[in-house]
């Protein structure tokens, strides 16, 4: 049996189940015509499972490379994995609507029903002459292990974020937040801190390209989110305000965009407030407290949002900020973070405490920075997977005896190669070679990831109706195609850091090296001239 679903512009115009057709033939027989692709999955061999196996067969992982089939009371149901994916459908979810249809109860689906499983070979295939079909892999093309001469996978990861950004940004400086590509809706939810990650980010990127138009979107995306989540919270301090409360991630990373905008100046006041609000929570065993308010969440989070703080500080410190703390004051916080990560290993503590540490070191030389960098470093690497995996999946951050540390995300991969990435330029600048070199490779491999989870192409985004929506994004997962601001922010970071290494020994800010200026030479500008 195969598959086909004939879209025009992403959009399905008509689908179902065939016999088995020579793929030069399908696009005649399912009547496409020229502008259409004929989406395909040749169904393999069907597998029954059994109930009490239905959670190893239909795992996450599954999802777009196997296909589902229900059968109850007579009738036969079959998904296959290009439909899933479309649709971002998941295997459980795609039962539980067959019953609700049919008005029928889980009990009684496994008393009478059965399911199972199959492979398919997915192709998409265009309408009309002198165009090739291409064969895919899970719904898209896969990147290879290692990169092509001449090709600059950070170079092309941060142009097509960076041109995802500028395409999506509003004249008022809003980026989405999330955005489902299925629905071609945008999520109601919200998160400040991810919002001020993306903030960040384009400024980055706009003193990478040296583009006076991208200095401005990021100038107007800071003036827009501080203007909707800052607060003066009291005695000098700001803090960014939501819904839920006022968080110490939220304040240091918003301080962090603004002292690294090229626009800082104009938001002085904002930044020392939030400065003053990040010091108002410094102290305990736990190095700071993580809640303005309410009180009782203090502690939530801490992972993140001591790292998120220190980092604020290191790079107040390293950029001779008048408001910075003392080098005693980071060394304190500094040592506190360090014993109480030792109490309770966890992996979102490493990538904002190595950033911090490789800035602090960059500052003051003293070696215990750079040794915890690389300590937390190494205990890390081993959650990147490679082997024994569908090779889409190579190079994600996961560890599966470990699952309450977190699913794979591209927001995690991200986030671990800023870290990785300055804790291989800092191994470089002390002589570490072998140590450089394993950070080095779990950076290619990582951006490896993040390129295959780049909406790069039209192939990437046959089902996507509003490709500008997309293309550059990042989506959660192979198997999950929801874009989200956060991966796009670490992944633009990530990559500009390995374009741009920390400077260690120059004691203020990172300068460009040879490959960045190559790099941001080479850039199109994505903005097309508009601010």
């Amino acid at each position: 049996m195969t598959w086909f679903c004939v879209r025009k512009g992403g959009v399905a115009q008509r689908s179902g189940w065939i016999g088995d057709v020579p793929l030069d033939d399908l696009p005649r027989r399912v009547a496409a015509v020229p502008g259409e692709t004929v989406e395909v999955c040749a169904a393999g061999e069907a597998r029954p499972v059994a109930t009490d196996r239905r959670a190893r067969a239909f795992r996450p992982r599954d999802r777009g490379l196997l296909g589902m089939e229900i059968a109850f009371r007579g009738e036969v149901a079959r998904f296959a994995p290009t439909r899933m994916l479309a649709a971002n459908l998941r295997f459980e979810r795609a039962l539980e609507r067959f019953l609700q249809r049919r008005g029928a109860t889980p009990d009684e689906f496994a008393a009478e029903g059965a399911l199972r499983t199959f492979s398919a070979q997915q192709y998409l295939l265009p309408a009309g002459a002198g165009e090739a079909g291409v064969e895919l892999f899970r719904g898209g093309t896969l990147i290879d292990p290692a990169p092509a001469p001449g090709e600059d996978r950070a170079a092309d990861l941060a142009h097509g974020i960076g041109g995802w950004m500028l395409g999506n940004l509003t004249a008022e400086g809003a980026l989405p937040y999330k955005y489902w590509p299925s629905r071609g809706e945008d999520s109601p939810a919200d998160n400040a801190i991810r919002r001020f990650l993306a903030t960040r980010a384009l400024a980055q990127f706009a003193e990478l390209r040296g583009s006076a138009e991208m200095r401005e979107a990021a100038r107007r995306n800071l003036r827009y989110n501080l203007d909707r989540y800052f607060r003066d919270i009291g005695g000098g301090r700001g803090a960014i305000v939501e819904r839920t409360g006022a968080k110490l991630g939220a304040a240091a990373l918003a301080g962090l965009a603004i002292l690294e905008s090229p626009a800082r100046r104009t938001f002085a006041p904002e930044l020392r407030m939030l400065a003053a609000g990040v010091d108002s929570l410094a102290g305990g065993e736990r190095g700071f407290r993580t809640f303005f308010f309410p009180p009782e969440r203090d502690g939530e989070n801490w992972n993140f949002y001591s790292g998120e703080a220190l980092l604020f500080w290191a790079e107040a410190l390293r950029r001779g900020a008048d408001f910075a703390p003392s080098e005693e004051r980071c060394t304190a916080a500094f040592a506190r973070c360090r014993a109480r990560h030792y109490e309770s290993r966890n992996p979102a503590f490493v990538p904002w405490h190595t950033q911090a540490c490789a800035a602090l070191f960059a500052h003051t030389g003293r070696r215990a920075f750079a040794d915890f960098a690389f300590e937390i470093s190494d205990w890390l690497l081993p959650m990147q997977q490679w082997d024994g995996l569908p090779p889409d999946l190579r190079g994600r951050f996961y560890d599966p005896k470990r699952p309450e540390f977190g699913p794979p995300h591209a927001a995690s991969t991200g986030a671990y190669l800023e870290g990785l990435a300055d804790a291989a330029a800092l191994a470089r600048a002390l002589g570490q070679g072998a140590r450089a070199a394993s950070y080095d490779r779990a950076v290619r491999r990582g951006l490896r990831s993040l390129r295959q989870l780049q909406f790069r192409d039209r192939r990437d985004a046959f089902y996507v109706s509003r490709k500008r929506r997309v293309m550059g994004a990042l989506r959660t997962e192979v198997y999950d195609n929801a874009v989200r601001l956060d991966s796009a922010a670490h992944a633009l970071t990530a990559a500009i850091k390995i374009l741009q290494p920390m400077a260690f020994g120059a004691g203020r800010g990172p300068g460009m090296t040879a490959r960045a200026q190559a790099a941001s030479a080479a850039f199109p500008d994505p903005s097309g001239g508009r601010a």
